[in-house]
């Protein structure tokens, strides 16, 4: 791109990535999660494994994007657009796997396998676009308008729907992405040493950890939520898979 290294959030997803922190936070949020589930509950247990599955592989190819010039293959033009396929995809599922786990979180109702219906069209869609449309700018557009749909129309139902639900704090999990999504489609603030895309990563990051410490909550590790017996209530149904 010709543009300046992004030496800060090279160094923070550089650090997540080199050191394996995130990977190990990840594993370790997997195994309390399925401690607290019944062995035979294969879709909950999935639901948290595919989770932090996008989570990792979004801090994989942000390291890949942002250091490039520390990796064996170096920078280049081609490189970077390969990357950046792989990184539109990755946010992309990020949103999709939160919509399918806290749907089932709130009960699976109709509505709500409805949602997850559409988050996964939408991660079909951005596949495509990046891998089919992309480098042309219609499917960069297109990209950024299936993240407004899937975070403002999918997940802003989502959030309505758990704000009326025994778990209402966890519409929390929403507050913790949305600021970065704001800044991500206003590019702003704009400062060379921790800009829009810096908060960015931050508000994706601090929105991973949040949706991973509520779901490890309401599964009966402990109580986040302000309507702690409901939540215990609810985890009670969903450590059997219900």
């Amino acid at each position: 791109s010709g543009l300046e290294r992004p030496t800060h959030r090279g160094a923070v997803m550089g650090f997540l990535h080199n050191t394996g922190a995130w990977y190990a936070l990840s594993a370790a949020y997997v195994a309390a999660a399925l401690k607290q589930l019944q062995p035979s509950s294969f879709y909950p247990s999935f639901l948290r494994i595919a989770l932090v599955a996008a989570s990792s592989y979004s801090i994989y190819i942000s390291d890949c994007y942002h250091n490039a010039d520390k990796r064996r293959e170096g920078v280049s033009e081609e490189g970077e657009l390969a990357v950046l396929r792989k990184d539109y995809l990755g946010i992309s599922l990020i949103l999709s796997t939160n919509t399918w786990l806290w749907a089932h979180n709130l009960g699976g109702s109709p509505i709500l396998n409805k949602l997850c219906v559409a988050a996964t069209a939408c991660t079909a869609n951005v596949a495509f676009q990046s891998f089919c449309v992309v480098n042309k700018y219609i499917g960069h557009v297109l990209i950024k308008l299936t993240f407004a749909t899937q975070f403002v129309a999918i997940l802003g139902t989502l959030c309505l729907i758990a704000a009326k639900s025994p778990i209402s704090a966890c519409a929390w999990i929403y507050a913790a992405y949305a600021p970065g999504f704001v800044i991500y489609a206003t590019k702003f603030p704009k400062n060379k040493k921790w800009g829009y895309h810096e908060w960015f990563h931050v508000s994706v990051l601090m929105g991973n950890l949040v949706s991973m410490g509520f779901d490890l909550g309401i599964l009966g590790l402990f109580k986040p939520c302000a309507e702690g017996v409901a939540c215990a209530s609810l985890a009670s149904r969903l450590t059997f898979g219900l």
